[in-house]
């Protein structure tokens, strides 16, 4: 008899590892729009495999499997051509839909036999989007919440050195604030850890975090999205003064490391919903990381004043559990009680996608999930 199938393994995302398969039933981000210049095309590994991301000479994001089906030639390489993409190597021409439409040294009738794999793309809130599964996509999730920004949307992407799935469960962790982030979270007063209550929504989990003091001291609301998706609002820093709403993706790149693709909102910032690229942060944070880990410095040396320290700091704590984990070797308390049912929903998920049984329709509502930050600009307004 085969082995049953592990299904509290989510770490492996190749195409046929079972949490794989289910993390490409979902859109996914790839690339920031910004990064993407009409005519060029863009190599990029997202879920274990490479994809050729091209931005059309019409001005269209589209997003195809990298290799060449003729000589597997990175299709990035090659020349983009009104809304399609021609190999380097041999002139092999493709649509957005996958079709192969010119292959300049074969017999006319030979290219209607040859496709690639074409994934259904838009753009949404400054990110490129993909569909990574088969058949028809699902209904592409909208955020209101920062749709009508009053202030400016900063969209970043940046690299995480570990197994997304520990960056998702950071997520649901709200207790780590008050240590990992002590230097500045303590600087700005929120020092109470929080009684933890968690609950399985239509959308994923709701999460709270209730504090009785005053100041930032306050209960904090997080929506966590299934399968990898963050709505959250973060306190105040000693370099800024407001709540900040938070929507982050968190999308494995191959199996030890990640990819957070974040779309921020500074509410009481000036702006009108223009998307910037955010701050540029020297020294490069995954540099910084790197450094850490290999004992060159500490994380607790960091100039507190360092606009990259927060994501070092996760960064340190994340991959310091080692690239890719066996979590059967946690001991998990009641401050993981979000851990706790991420977990069984996930083995819940992985089984009856394994047996081919239905699955949970995850569906976040049309109005606005309630956030800490809504009507709240600066930490003083608390």
């Amino acid at each position: 008899m085969a082995d049953k199938p592990d299904y509290t393994d989510v770490a492996h995302i190749g195409p046929d590892a079972l949490a794989g398969r289910y993390i490409r039933r979902f859109w996914q981000p790839i690339a920031r729009s910004m990064d993407l210049v009409a005519g060029r095309a863009m190599r990029v590994e997202l879920l274990g495999e490479f994809w050729t991301v091209y931005r059309g000479t019409d001005g269209s994001a589209h997003v195809c499997q990298d290799r060449c089906p003729h000589r597997q030639t990175s299709l990035a390489l090659g020349w983009i051509e009104g809304d399609q993409i021609r190999c380097f190597y041999h002139g092999w021409k493709f649509d957005p839909a996958g079709r192969c439409t010119e292959q300049p040294a074969e017999k006319q009738g030979f290219k209607d036999k040859v496709t690639i794999k074409a994934c259904p793309t838009r753009e949404y809130l400054g990110l490129v989007f993909a569909y990574f599964g088969e058949g028809a996509p699902p209904e592409f999730p909208l955020f209101p919440e920062l749709e009508e920004a009053k202030g400016t949307l900063s969209v970043t992407r940046h690299i995480v050195p570990c197994n997304y799935f520990q960056r998702v469960e950071n997520d649901l962790d709200e207790t780590h604030v008050h240590f990992v982030h002590r230097v500045s979270t303590g600087a700005v007063g929120l020092d109470e850890l929080p009684d933890i209550d968690v609950e399985e929504s239509d959308y994923g989990i709701l999460r709270r975090g209730a504090r009785q003091g005053g100041g930032a001291n306050s209960t904090r609301t997080g929506h966590y999205l299934m399968p990898n998706t963050l709505l959250v609002d973060l306190p105040p820093s000693p370099d800024n003064k407001y709540w900040t709403l938070h929507l982050a993706w968190r999308v494995p790149v191959n199996d030890t490391s990640m990819a957070s693709h974040i779309v921020s909102l500074r509410k009481g910032a000036p702006g009108d919903g223009r998307i910037s690229g955010g701050r540029k942060i020297d020294p490069d944070p995954l540099t910084v990381t790197e450094d850490i880990l290999a004992g060159k410095l500490r994380v607790q040396d960091l100039d507190p004043e360092y606009n990259g320290i927060f994501q070092v700091q996760d960064n340190v704590a994340l991959a310091g559990q080692g690239r890719i984990v066996d979590r059967k070797l946690d001991w998990l308390g009641q401050s993981d009680k979000g851990i706790i049912l991420l977990r069984k929903i996930w083995a819940r998920e992985l089984q009856a996608l394994d047996e081919g049984r239905p699955l949970k329709q995850w569906k976040r509502p049309k109005d606005r999930l309630p956030l800490l930050v809504d009507g709240v600009t600066e930490v003083e307004a608390l």
